[in-house]
């Protein structure tokens, strides 16, 4: 493990106290990785930049305010700004004149990190920002894995690999908005069912089907399915069957009994009154009128 323990004054413009890290083959393999952490104090406002590392970058605004710029896009932050950065990118920051900020940072690389800055990205509407109510939680990680760099034994690298799972779970955690999360994954269940009952619905014991496949009561899928869809499930079924008399009527030549199986309405009388009620005719009727064989012949 190599360390580096500092606290110094760079031309009077900040005070920082920082540990760097350079990861063994286990470490880089395995495990996400610090590559370094730290605090610092501004003194005076001083422009830092950067690109092309191989790195991502925590960096939580503790007090004042100051700019920080990812790419072409520029972000004014303040007390509880969080900033999570693909240092691969161009980056820079700079202190307010009037506001100096104190911040916290960690950089770090390994395992799923890009996975992590990734779904960070996706999910905070590829905005590099995000606001905490509780910096001090976030500064408290930072804190506890510096403490952490000052050990030497075999232990620091896990307890710095959870240290950075945690805090990276807090970050998604922080900016995934839950609700429309959830929207939307009920939205793909429902179209689920409803492309379940497009491929079973000749089987007669659908409604079962459908609670043991997706693990809900039927009634409360109901509900959720005729809100989405202004249908509910069992007239959906019945509709689909109904359709499906229709297509094997104009166009297979099987009889009007295998029809009423094949359909899955199976009941012929139904079936008659389900033509009737929505066609004015008889499903024989139905037939002579579409199926284009009918007349061919």
């Amino acid at each position: 493990m190599d360390e580096i323990k500092s606290l110094f004054s760079t031309e009077k413009l900040s005070e920082s106290d920082r540990c760097l890290h350079t990861p063994n083959d286990f470490e880089k393999q395995n495990l996400l990785y610090i590559q370094e952490v730290g605090r610092l104090e501004s003194i005076q406002p001083h422009r830092c930049i950067r690109e092309k590392l191989e790195s991502f970058l925590l960096l939580i605004v503790m007090e004042g305010e100051g700019v920080i710029k990812v790419s072409e896009t520029e972000y004014h932050v303040q007390k509880g700004n969080i900033a999570f950065i693909d240092c691969m990118e161009h980056y820079e920051h700079i202190s307010d004149e009037e506001r100096a900020w104190k911040l916290a940072w960690i950089h770090f690389n390994g395992g799923c990190a890009r996975k992590y800055y990734e779904l960070f990205m996706k999910y905070n509407k590829n905005n590099n920002i995000f606001y905490v109510d509780c910096v001090e939680k976030w500064y408290g990680i930072v804190l506890n894995i510096l403490q952490n760099q000052k050990e030497k034994n075999i232990f620091v690298e896990f307890k710095n690999a959870e240290a950075l799972m945690h805090i990276l779970n807090m970050t998604l955690d922080t900016v995934v908005d839950v609700d429309a999360l959830a929207n939307n994954i009920e939205k793909q269940v429902l179209k689920n069912v409803r492309e379940y009952i497009n491929k079973y619905y000749v089987e007669q014991n659908i409604i079962e089907l459908l609670e043991q496949t997706f693990a809900q009561n039927i009634d409360l899928l109901d509900i959720k399915f005729t809100q989405t869809y202004g249908i509910s499930i069992r007239d959906y079924i019945i509709n689909r069957r109904y359709n499906a008399a229709k297509e094997l009527m104009r166009f297979s030549i099987k009889s009007i009994e295998d029809i009423a199986v094949d359909s899955g309405i199976c009941d012929l009388s139904e079936m008659q009154n389900m033509f009737l009620m929505n066609e004015g005719m008889t499903a024989e009727e139905y037939r002579c009128k579409w199926a284009g064989w009918v007349r061919s012949v």
